[in-house]
């Protein structure tokens, strides 16, 4: 919608209005909403801040990977809407335009400065991002990928083929947030619409929320990232480690209650609140929108927020009913709110033109500031002779009122109460004033028409006649005050004075007003006709847009045709015309744009490739008619915005008539292809039907396979049209305590709420606005904290208000006691007390005091006194029992929540959490439905239930022989495990020669104060022990957790941050414990700008995760993904069985399996198999498990699966194909670790093979499958034989091919052997002396060898580390550092990417007799010369030896030279 801070300003108002997505603890969701376009955005660019741009197949593969994480977290039950961009109306067009002049202006700045700064300027054009508008070829590629990818989805994923699949392309018409809101407004105007249906919306601008709440649907929720603002936000992250929020308008809706529940008893019509929500969504738009510039000075960020919520009450009690009338607007009450409103304008006008005459003619004292300064103070502004008829009335008052009340009520009854006379002319001229002064006091003004006189009288009515002394003082007190006020009040001399200085005040403020027109908008406001057609168009405008938001687009080519608003008081203008007139605003349907039509109106010219080539001499040729909609510069105002991005873009309005004109002679030139992009479509409806079977063809062969047995069919889907849509809330709809399960509500536990200054900090900084705040009542105060602890303990509550959710109560504790469940000596389970320890009594003290924090500052919830804690797990799932039952099962970690947060029960609970009853074996797994095997014979594998025996199951099995499964990352973690080594930080701090103290901290975040006062961190960031993170590949905790390690690669860096900047390390040395210095004291301002550059760059790769999470490098991802590659291609034997008598415990059901997935554990190199029918990967795909990632109790794998998948990635680039996935553990089943094998008898008697008779077994299989081929082939060798009588050509041609193939099946039996072979692997020779004499190169030619390697002697300095030849490679020596220290690395082996050599598959070993290994250059490596001879001296002496030799000859090697290279 284009309200720029919307979304942080309602946040930090409303603090609870977003909910962090925890794994499944969010609602169930009917219907899953995309606004594409923002995802586009997302992912059609790198995120590495350079120029280089993604291949096709990389931006199709990120979008399809978002989708499908979002699908997943939301997981809708009935409809999936994607909508991307189509024609927008002409409305949005000129900041559709506006945008892309700026965007493709920015692009070349850019690229000017990459140019000036050296960088590495890519071959390929750029990606510009202008391509996504309707109309151009990347869309309509777009198109045919998303239908490909929608087509595998509904194919292979069981949830995608269950429900109703929609997209609307840009082919459709319409903005993609417009579209899906007609299709919510087209099904909520039917008979039979469910008003509880569940909505979210996924997308970013600040207009879906005004959208949702114009719905008035209370079950709806957006979806979006986490939002994140200042220099904290940092670099972007993976998908996998994306927060993701969903904003509830349900807690936005009741929030608004609270902020406009002081109306109810103040109107004068009834009180709705979704009236009055319909009238919010009116008024906002007047900030800005994406069709109507923001009224001048009214910025969200500098108070216009609380502004139009105050002006906005004021106008609902004065007025006689709601300003929104089911989208159509009331202009006369909108008349009133721009008055009320206007009083901003004048308070903006005298902050900006105070000059000397405003304090010579004294205008403060009649301006907007001044009154509202004297009304903070108690100051009036008055007359002087208004002044002296108070002075001739306070005698006469002052001693009638001294008297008690009875005294006067006597008086009253027996017409004696004393009187008044007033002088007339006094009166008649300051009457309104008279009678404001009396009504204060309590006289009354009596006017004898008769006499034509005035009198003041005491209003004795208006007194108790039973008041008491203290009342009476009260009431002197309180008239004294009244009476000072006044005589103290601000004089004006005369009314001819009051008159003079407001004419001088209403003339500066015209003049005021003048001078925007003429700068803005180049006329003046004393052009009558002009301001007139201005604000009428501007009203014209907000109709438009409220039609548009209520009922759809009223108006296809309707825009405004200004830069700017006119000023606030001036609308009145352009409403009195048109109330006056009794004019209606109508609105001329029309039809959009064809999309070439849009294209040229929006795309600068430096966009024109994105257009077929027959268009592009109209933006550029001079002789163009419509070249002067392609500037090449535009000017930009930043009427009074700080980012550029807000900035008016002074852009002429494109002349519809002109452009189209010049665009129909062309449009017969087009192609066919171009011809179809400049037409319009329908949106697509996707439906599974498991009877087909067709070949869905790639939309981009050589990177996507052809879909074979497709099952999906496409339909047209268009929406019924509505005579009148259904607005405001539909009775039924489920609110506060009623809305279902898993949707938030404030009212679940008692509060009172009030709007305060409180600093909550939602973001990363406090608000400086008001938030309104809770204060929760206890509504436990009744029992003590032992009594609550005696009914709740081990029972089931919900807690994390307002995102309730079902726990288990497993303590409570007071600050003296805690009270918990133990079983008694009778074996039944009772509720226990025993005092706290001292320690337990300080974490208690500890925990409330933080939650009381936390809970105040952040989500703005008072809470009192928190006189107890209560512990909890919540639930997080179901597992099946023995039984065949499905019970909860419980977080391991607790969870502590205030008494008073704690809620005993709720109106609908989430049935995805309820214990389920076993089911009859038909039900539970039915024919056909795959499942995995847990038997010891055959543990995860595929199968599929064939038929039932009594209470057991026939299954049908295929595995390959164990033999054959990859351990190919098993041996690689063996390999890296051995190899690279940790040094603690103690021995790394000899060796570096720093003090330990300066080698923590300069290894964490190590903060100075820089010459401004702000803090500056210098650290490496290497650890983070606060959040339990470690960086992969540098750091790690030891194994008993007291000290820090450290790689050679920390050592290293350590070592080039202290070479580098050796003046700042030594000064930092001589400082101690210091906690903060600064700059000063360490650096100067010149280095420390070099330091945080120097620090920026080596930051770039480094990856912290937790802990406990683990990752193989970088070099084993590689050999693993080339492994992988050739193992896939080599036939693997398998055995197909029927097996019968299967018990139910033997077989794992993965749609319900979940949870006890989730308890598995897992190492690096791993086998795993993906089990469910639904997500990122198909089912049963296999894959290897290369990184482990843990954060709580939950559990991520990066994984390399077998083969690519449509939606994996590189692994931020360690890949070259996209096989790496990140997915949650509980979805696939741990194969190497078997943790939930079902043994029967035979199994558990069955004696394990060895190795060979594995090994003789597989052999065995292979002969069979041989055998079979040669089988296959004579058949066909007699089948050609029969056919060559009847056309020699073609069966000698078919003899031909039938030779190659038999070649070809009788080589497989090797090519499994290579498999295995490289299975074993052999170390790649290497020999260059030079580039492998560092010990960290030499294990990281070990660690990209596949095999299995000797254990080798461990290594000493001074002493080869090697043997001779062991390994492939030469002996080397280094000469021995000082005790305690450790080799530099040299450059060649800092973090890069690997060498050349590192790149490619291993070589195979050639052996000599004897044993010697031949090297791949002719030369052995043992003997005199060549790599291990004795002198080595060149080419020419070498292979002199085959016993002594070394480094020490004066020859050169012949290898090239060889680099080392390791990042993790």
């Amino acid at each position: 919608m284009g309200i720029p801070k919307f979304f942080r300003f309602i946040s930090e108002r409303w603090p609870l209005i977003s909910q962090l997505i925890d794994e499944n603890q969010i609602p169930e969701f009917d219907n899953l909403y995309l606004d594409m376009n923002s995802i586009l955005h997302t992912c059609t660019h790198s995120n590495d801040d350079t120029l280089s741009r993604m291949t096709d197949d990389q931006m199709y593969a990120a979008i399809f990977s978002y989708i499908e994480h979002l699908f997943e977290i939301i997981k809708p039950n009935k409809v999936f809407y994607m909508a991307i961009d189509g024609v927008a109306p002409r409305a949005k067009m000129n900041q559709q335009r506006a945008r892309r002049f700026r965007t493709a202006f920015e692009a070349e700045e850019n690229l000017k400065k990459a140019i000036e700064n050296g960088e590495e300027i890519p071959k390929e054009d750029p990606f510009d991002s202008n391509c996504i508008t309707p109309g151009t070829e990347f869309m309509s590629k777009l198109t045919d990928n998303l239908k490909y990818f929608i087509h595998k989805k509904i194919t292979e994923d069981s949830n995608w083929a269950n429900i109703q699949i929609v997209l609307s392309g840009h082919e459709v018409p319409g903005e993609g947030e417009h579209k899906i809101m007609d299709y919510i407004r087209t099904i909520r105007s039917e008979k039979t619409y469910d008003p509880n249906v569940r909505h979210c919306i996924y997308g970013l601008d600040a207009d879906l929320i005004m959208l949702g709440l114009s719905s008035h649907d209370p079950h709806f929720a957006l979806l979006r990232e986490e939002v994140t603002f200042g220099p904290s936000r940092g670099k972007p992250k993976d998908l996998h480690e994306q927060n993701f929020y969903l904003l509830h308008l349900s807690l936005l809706r009741e929030y608004m209650a609270l902020e406009f529940e002081d109306l109810e008893s103040q109107l004068s019509f009834d009180y709705d609140f979704d009236r009055v929500l319909d009238d919010f969504i009116l008024i906002m738009y007047v900030i800005g929108n994406d069709f109507l510039p923001n009224l001048p000075d009214l910025f969200i960020n500098k108070g216009a927020f609380p502004l139009l919520i105050a002006t906005f009450k004021q106008t609902l009690k004065q007025s006689d009913g709601y300003i929104n009338e089911e989208g159509k607007i009331n202009l006369k009450r909108l008349n009133i709110w721009i008055h009320y409103l206007s009083e901003f304008e004048l308070e903006n006008f005298e902050k900006q033109d105070v000059d000397v005459e405003w304090f010579n003619k004294k205008l403060d004292d009649i301006s907007i500031t001044g009154e509202k300064k004297r009304k903070r103070i108690g100051k009036l502004l008055i007359l002087k002779d208004q002044k002296k008829l108070v002075g001739f009335i306070k005698p006469w008052f002052m001693e009638i009122n001294a008297k008690p009340v009875a005294e006067l009520i006597e008086l009253e009854n027996q017409g004696k109460l004393p009187t008044l006379k007033l002088p007339k002319d006094d009166v008649q001229q300051n009457l309104d004033f008279i009678k404001e002064f009396a009504l204060e006091v309590g006289i009354i003004i009596i006017h004898s028409k008769s006499e034509d006189t005035y009198t003041a009288k005491l209003d004795v009515d208006g007194m108790s006649p039973y008041e008491t002394d203290e009342e009476y003082e009260e009431r002197l007190n309180e008239t004294r005050r009244i009476i000072k006020k006044y005589q103290s009040a601000n004089l004006i001399e005369t009314e001819e004075l009051l008159k003079s200085s407001k004419d001088i005040y209403d003339t500066k403020f015209l003049d005021w007003k003048d001078k925007y027109y003429k700068d803005k908008l180049h006329f003046s406001i004393y052009d009558r006709e002009k301001i007139v057609e201005l604000t009428e168009h501007y009203v014209e405008g907000l109709q438009w847009v409220l039609y548009y938001y209520y009922q759809g687009v009223p108006s296809w080519n309707w825009y405004y045709k200004y830069h700017y608003s006119p000023r606030i008081s001036d609308i009145s203008v352009g409403l009195e015309e048109l109330i006056k007139n009794g004019k209606e605003l109508t609105y001329e349907k029309s039809t959009p744009f064809k999309p070439f039509e849009q294209l040229m109106a929006v795309l600068p010219a430096r966009s024109r490739k994105l257009m077929p080539l027959v268009y592009r001499p109209l933006m550029t040729e001079e002789h163009s008619p419509i070249i002067n909609f392609y500037p090449h510069e535009v000017d930009i105002d930043m009427n009074g915005k700080t980012a550029s991005w807000e900035a008016v873009v002074l852009l002429d309005f494109v002349d519809e008539k002109k452009l189209i004109e010049a665009l129909k002679p062309i449009e017969a030139k087009l192609t066919p292809e171009e011809t179809k992009r400049n037409s319009f479509g329908d949106a697509i409806l996707f439906v599974h039907n498991p009877q087909i079977d067709y070949v869905y063809p790639s939309p981009l062969p050589g990177f996507f396979h052809d879909l074979e047995h497709d099952q999906c069919l496409e339909e047209k889907f268009v929406l019924p049209k509505v005579d009148k849509y259904r607005i405001g809330f539909i009775e039924g709809a489920k609110t506060g305590k009623e809305l279902l399960a898993g949707f938030p509500t404030l009212h679940n536990v008692n509060f009172h709420s009030e709007l305060l200054l409180n600093e909550v900090k939602v973001f990363q900084y406090p608000s400086r606005s008001e938030s309104m705040i809770l204060t929760v009542d206890n509504i436990w105060e009744d029992l003590t904290v032992h009594q609550f602890a005696q009914q709740f303990v081990n029972k089931l509550v919900y807690t994390k208000w307002p995102f309730l959710r079902e726990s288990k109560v497993v303590k409570v504790c007071d600050s003296e006691n805690k009270y918990e469940s133990h079983r008694n000596l009778k074996g039944i389970k009772k509720v226990f007390s025993s005092a706290l320890t001292s320690e337990e009594i300080k974490q208690f003290r500890g925990d409330a005091s933080n939650l009381k924090f936390i809970y105040e500052k952040t989500k703005g919830v008072k809470l009192g006194d928190i006189e107890g804690l209560v512990y909890v797990q919540p639930v997080n799932g179901l597992v099946r029992n023995p039984k065949g039952a499905y019970v909860k099962t419980f977080a391991k970690e607790l969870e502590a929540y205030p008494l008073q947060l704690v809620v005993k029960e709720i109106t609908n609970k989430d049935q995805r959490f309820a214990t389920r009853a076993p089911l009859p074996i038909d039900e539970e797994f039915p024919l056909n439905s795959q499942v995995v095997f847990l038997g010891d014979m055959a543990y995860g594998t595929p199968a599929t239930v064939v038929g039932y025996n009594d209470d057991k199951l026939s299954i049908k099995i295929s595995k390959i022989q164990s033999i054959a499964e990859p351990n190919i990352g098993k041996k690689r973690w063996s390999i890296e495990n051995r190899e690279i080594k940790y040094y603690p930080s103690f021995e790394v701090s000899k060796t570096l020669r720093l003090n330990p103290l300066l080698l923590s901290r300069i290894t964490s975040q190590y903060m100075i104060l820089d010459g401004n006062g702000s803090r500056t961190n210098i650290g490496l960031e290497l650890k983070f022990e606060g959040k339990r993170q470690k960086v992969l590949g540098y750091t790690k905790k030891s194994p008993n957790g007291k000290f820090w390690e450290f790689s050679p690669l920390a050592i290293d860096l350590i070592n080039r941050y202290k070479s580098k900047f050796p003046k700042l390390f030594a000064n930092l040395s001589q400082l101690g414990g210091k906690d903060m210095p600064r700059v000063g004291e360490v650096s100067s301002a010149e280095e420390l700008k070099e330091v945080r550059s120097w620090l920026k760059e080596v930051k770039r790769d480094l990856i912290a995760v937790s802990l406990e999470s683990e990752s193989l490098t970088k070099f084993s991802f590689e050999a693993i993904e080339q492994f992988m590659i050739n193992y896939v291609n080599t036939p693997i034997p398998t055995v197909n069985r029927d097996i019968k008598g299967v018990p139910k415990d033997a077989i794992l059901n993965p749609g319900d399996s979940y949870q006890l997935l989730s308890d598995q554990k897992f190492e690096l190199g791993d086998r795993v198999i993906y089990v469910q029918d639904f997500g990122k990967a198909p089912i049963l795909s296999k894959g290897t498990v290369v990184s482990i990632s843990t954060i709580g109790s939950k559990t991520s794998l990066g994984l390399i699966f077998d083969y690519p998948l449509l939606s994996g990635n590189t692994m931020n680039g360690k890949l070259q194909t996209s096989r790496g996935l990140t997915l949650d553990s509980s979805l696939v089943l741990n194969i190497t670790n078997r943790q939930f094998v079902y043994h029967s008898r035979a199994s558990q008697n069955r004696k394990p093979l060895s190795q060979e008779e594995k090994q003789a077994r597989l052999e065995h299989f292979q002969k069979q499958k041989v055998e079979s081929k040669q089988r296959q082939e004579q058949e066909a060798k007699a089948k050609s034989a029969k056919t060559k009588e009847i056309n020699a050509k073609k069966s000698n041609e078919l003899l031909t091919l039938l030779k190659g193939g038999a070649k070809k099946q009788q080589q497989e039996p090797a090519e499994v052997g290579n498999a295995s072979a490289e299975d074993n692997g052999s170390a790649a020779p290497i020999s260059n002396t030079d580039a492998i004499k560092q010990i960290y190169g030499t294990i990281y030619t070990q660690v990209m060898s596949e095999g299995q390697i000797p254990q080798g002697p461990p290594a000493f300095y001074g002493a080869p580390i090697l043997a001779p030849g062991q390994f492939g490679v030469p002996p080397m020596y280094y000469p021995a550092p000082p005790p305690g220290q450790f080799a530099p690395i040299p450059g060649q082996f800092a973090p890069g990417q690997p060498p050349q050599q590192f790149q490619q598959p291993p070589p195979q070993p050639q052996y000599l007799p004897g044993n010697r290994l031949l090297c791949h250059h002719g030369h052995a490596f043992r003997g005199r010369g060549g790599h291990a001879g004795r002198g080595g001296r060149g080419n020419s002496r070498g292979g002199r030896g085959s016993s002594r030799g070394g480094h020490r000859g004066r020859g050169k090697s012949s290898s090239p030279p060889a680099t080392a290279a390791s990042s993790t």
